[in-house]
């Protein structure tokens, strides 16, 4: 299957992984088909070895890697460890000659990897035993760090969405961190702190993005007004009537969403039968797909709606989705219905026609959580 991959960046932050970028046409190995612990796409680094002037096979390396992982990393024993040094002996050796963007590659990658060897070390620790870390030594940059580590892992991880562990979390957290950070004077102490402060933030934030989910919950759907439809031909409300229906607020430029794509034209194929009906909702964003151009870009002039109808119909065939996509009329008052506040956004709705999960972003486990409740809502009676 000839596909593009949206995934030539990985972000790793103290409180979320994230994927985004542009990868090549043909994933060069799957990381399910793969080995655990076991180097992927090593014909792709070959062949940027080969021929050091053309950075993308560095790219797909990096990205089959990484996405392997980043699965890796919930998993017991030393796969991830494993995964990471063989990453290091592959690229022991790697010259990327005079290429600029290959030799800034390489040294993201090298960070990358030192930021998976931290989370692993606060993975095998627990909250008390870092913070014991902290207490111990209050001025030990690299124990504060670990904490801020850990502490974004129990909030994104073990307490997602549970809003009221979260919170008291978050507050006991804080304290923690004042109490901590009195009597420190360096400047790379001080820093250390603030950054382990921006993850309660980031917490914080969630937590008011949760609230605003569980507002919604139970309310009616809104009716898909739709300025057009690519991908397909869309749906009336009344040809929704009775289905399970999720819609996935998405964007072009989105990597996370991308990266959601499989599981959709999983889901779709699986459940499609049974009633499921995935529609995709996004808006204009003054998108093209020129001739030769290896995928769609922002343009300078203004790009006519028909024609970025065009680039998306096109984009959507390149990952074989199996469902449509409407790119609605009134986008400001639509996400608002649907408490839109960052993407990849999805709303699923039972057969009574109203909202029964709301989830924002995409990781292994909200996409399991989502088709558990998928199942669920299927598993009930259509109205009469």
């Amino acid at each position: 299957m000839k596909r593009t991959v949206l995934s030539t960046c990985i972000v790793l932050s103290l409180f979320s992984f994230m994927a985004c970028g542009r990868a090549a046409e043909d994933n060069p190995q799957s990381s399910a088909d793969a080995p655990k612990g076991e180097v992927l796409a090593k014909d792709s680094l070959q062949t940027f070895i080969d021929d050091s002037t053309n950075t993308q096979p560095l790219m797909d390396f990096a990205n089959a890697n990484f996405e392997a992982l980043m699965k890796e990393m919930s998993q017991a024993g030393d796969v991830a460890q494993t995964h990471i040094d063989g990453i290091r002996e592959s690229l022991a050796n790697v010259d990327p000659g005079e290429n600029e963007q290959a030799a800034g590659l390489l040294n993201s990658i090298d960070r990358s990897l030192e930021m998976f060897e931290f989370r692993l070390l606060a993975k095998g620790l627990t909250l008390d035993e870092v913070k014991a870390k902290v207490t111990d030594s209050p001025n030990d940059v690299e124990a504060i760090s670990l904490y801020a580590t850990k502490i974004g892992m129990v909030l994104s991880e073990d307490l997602v969405g549970n809003i009221e562990k979260m919170e008291s979390q978050v507050e006991t957290e804080a304290d923690f961190i004042v109490s901590s950070a009195e009597n420190a004077e360096a400047s790379e102490v001080k820093i250390a702190y603030q950054k382990a402060a921006v993850v309660l933030q980031s917490a914080a934030q969630e937590i008011e993005r949760l609230k605003a989910y569980e507002k919604i919950v139970g309310e009616p759907m809104k009716p898909i007004d739709a300025e057009a439809w690519v991908n397909g031909d869309g749906f009336t409300s009344e040809e929704l009537k009775g289905k399970v229906i999720l819609l996935d607020f998405w964007a072009v430029w989105c990597g996370p969403c991308v990266a959601s794509f499989p599981h959709l034209v999983e889901w779709q194929e699986k459940y499609g039968d049974e009633g499921l009906q995935i529609i995709g909702i996004t808006r204009y964003f003054n998108f093209d797909w020129p001739e030769g151009a290896e995928g769609p870009g922002q343009a300078e002039g203004e790009v006519p709606p028909a024609q970025e109808q065009a680039m998306l119909d096109k984009f959507t065939a390149e990952f074989e989705l199996k469902h449509p996509t409407a790119l609605v009329a009134d986008p400001d008052e639509f996400y608002s219905y649907y408490a839109v506040s960052a993407i990849p956004h999805f709303v699923l709705i039972g057969r009574d026609g109203k909202i029964h999960k709301v989830s924002g972003g995409i990781s292994e486990s909200r996409a399991k959580a989502l088709e558990e409740e998928i199942k669920k809502l299927l598993a009930e009676p259509a109205p009469e």
